[in-house]
C-alpha cells in the first residue's frame, strides 16, 4: 500500500521537492523492511547497494532543494507583510493567503500572478535572487550537484541585503561553463575561470570549471561554488569593504573545504598544506604581505607566496587557533572569523580597528604569535572533521 502511495504522489501534477522526499520514503522504507532486500544488501548484491545508494542520493538533493524552496517563500511571505499585505505566518509554506497576498501586490502594479514565482516576481519585491546561465557543455551530475550545493548556502549562508546596494539590482547572474569549450556568452566575452566579477553597475559569479576537473574527480568542481558564493556573503555584510586579503580569501579556502569535508568526506586542506611549493614561509616571517593580493600572488625561487590561497588559509585558521586561547569554542572561533568581522567591517572601515574590536587582540601581537608557528603545526590548526556549517552560522 506504502508504495502504491508513493507512486500516486510522484505521478500526480502538483509534485513539489517535499512531497517527492515523502513518495521516496514511504517507497523505501517497505522495500528497506525487506528481508529479500537485506538479503541480497548482505550477499553484496550490486543491483541493490546501487538502488539503495540512488534512493539515498536522491532523498538528500530533494531535500537541499526544498530547504531552499521554503526559504525564498519566507522572504517573499516576510516582505509581502512588510507591505501591509497578509500572507499569514511566515512559515515557508506556500498556501491560499501567500498567494491571495501576492495576487493583490502583483495587482497594485497592474500585473496579475502566472502561478509561477520566479525573478520577475522577486525583484518587484525587492528580493535577492540568483538567475543561472548554464551552458550544456557541463554533465548533467554537475548541474543537479550545482543546484544543491546553492540551495544549502542560501539556507544557512543568506546573503545579506546590504548586497543589493552593491549590485544595484536584485538579480544576480551566474556564469557557468565547461572550460573545454570557448566562452558561450556573447553579452559577457572576456569572463575566464571563477570569480565574482563587475562593471561598476552590477556583478555577477564566473564559473569556469576546468575539464580536467571532472577526469580526475577533483572535489574543487564543486568547492569552487561554495567559495565564489562566500565572496558575496562578505560582500553583503561588510559593504564591500573585502580587506584583508588573508581574512577574505583565506575564509572562502577553508569554507569551501570545510563543506566538501562535511558533504563528500573529504578535502584537499591538509594536502595543500603540506605541498611546500603552495605557499611560503613569509607567512611567518612577513604575514603584512598577505594583506594585499599584489603582495602575495608572486612566484618565489622557492614556489609560489599563496596558491590555492593556502598561506592566507594557515594564517585564518592561524587566527582560529589563537581565539580558541581565548577559552572560546572552536564553533564560536569561526562565527567569529567567518561573520562577526565582516558584520563590523560593515560599520569599520579601517579594518585594523575592526580586527581587535571583534577579536580582542590587535593585528601586531596576532602577528607575534604566528610568527611563533611552523609548518609543522598544520594538524593542530586544522577544523575538527564533526564541525558542521549550520552550527556556525546559525
Amino acid at each position: 500500500m506504502q508504495i502504491y502511495t508513493a507512486a500516486m504522489i510522484i505521478q500526480s501534477e502538483q509534485t513539489t521537492p517535499h512531497s517527492l522526499i515523502n513518495a521516496l520514503k514511504l517507497w523505501w522504507n517497505p522495500v528497506c523492511l525487506s528481508s529479500a532486500f537485506h538479503k541480497k544488501l548482505n550477499q553484496g548484491n550490486k543491483m541493490a547497494n546501487k538502488l539503495q545508494s540512488l534512493i539515498v542520493t536522491a532523498i538528500i538533493f530533494l531535500s537541499a532543494q526544498a530547504t531552499y524552496a521554503d526559504s525564498r517563500v519566507k522572504a517573499i511571505q516576510q516582505k509581502l507583510s512588510e507591505l501591509g499585505y497578509q500572507p499569514g505566518v511566515a512559515d515557508g509554506i506556500w498556501g491560499k493567503n501567500s498567494e491571495a497576498a501576492l495576487n493583490q501586490f502583483l495587482s497594485s502594479k497592474g500585473l496579475t500572478f502566472d502561478g509561477k514565482i520566479d525573478t520577475n516576481e522577486l525583484e518587484l519585491l525587492e528580493i535577492f535572487s540568483f538567475k543561472y546561465n548554464i551552458d550544456d557543455s557541463l554533465p548533467v551530475a554537475w548541474i543537479d550537484e550545482f543546484k544543491n550545493i546553492m540551495g544549502i548556502l542560501q539556507e544557512v549562508l543568506p546573503v545579506d541585503e546590504n548586497f543589493n546596494k552593491y549590485v544595484k539590482n536584485f538579480t544576480m547572474n551566474i556564469y557557468a561553463w565547461n572550460g573545454k569549450v570557448k566562452n558561450p556568452f556573447t553579452e559577457k566575452q572576456g569572463m575566464s575561470g571563477a570569480s565574482i566579477s563587475g562593471d561598476g553597475r552590477t556583478r555577477w559569479m564566473v564559473l569556469e570549471i576546468p575539464e580536467n576537473e571532472f577526469k580526475y574527480d577533483s572535489l574543487h568542481r564543486y568547492s569552487v561554488i561554495v567559495h565564489e558564493y562566500f565572496h558575496i556573503y562578505q560582500i553583503g555584510l561588510s559593504k564591500d569593504r573585502m580587506d584583508p586579503k588573508w581574512l577574505n580569501e583565506g575564509g572562502a579556502k577553508v569554507l569551501e573545504e570545510m563543506f566538501v569535508q562535511q558533504y563528500y568526506g573529504r578535502s584537499s586542506l591538509q594536502g595543500d598544506f603540506e605541498r611546500a611549493e603552495l605557499w611560503s614561509d613569509e607567512v611567518f616571517t612577513n604575514p603584512k604581505l598577505y594583506e594585499k593580493f599584489e603582495t602575495s600572488s608572486k612566484e618565489t625561487a622557492d614556489g609560489w607566496m599563496d596558491m590555492n590561497y593556502a598561506g592566507s588559509a594557515f594564517i585564518f585558521l592561524t587566527l582560529v587557533n589563537e581565539l580558541q586561547k581565548q577559552s572560546i569554542s572552536e564553533q564560536e572561533a569561526f562565527k567569529l572569523v567567518f561573520r562577526d568581522f565582516w558584520i563590523e567591517k560593515s560599520n569599520e572601515s579601517n579594518w585594523e580597528k575592526a580586527f581587535e574590536k571583534t577579536f580582542n587582540i590587535n593585528i601586531e601581537t596576532f602577528y607575534k604569535r604566528l610568527s611563533e608557528y611552523s609548518r609543522k603545526d598544520i594538524k593542530k590548526i586544522l577544523p575538527s572533521k564533526s564541525l558542521k556549517i549550520q552550527n556556525i552560522f546559525n
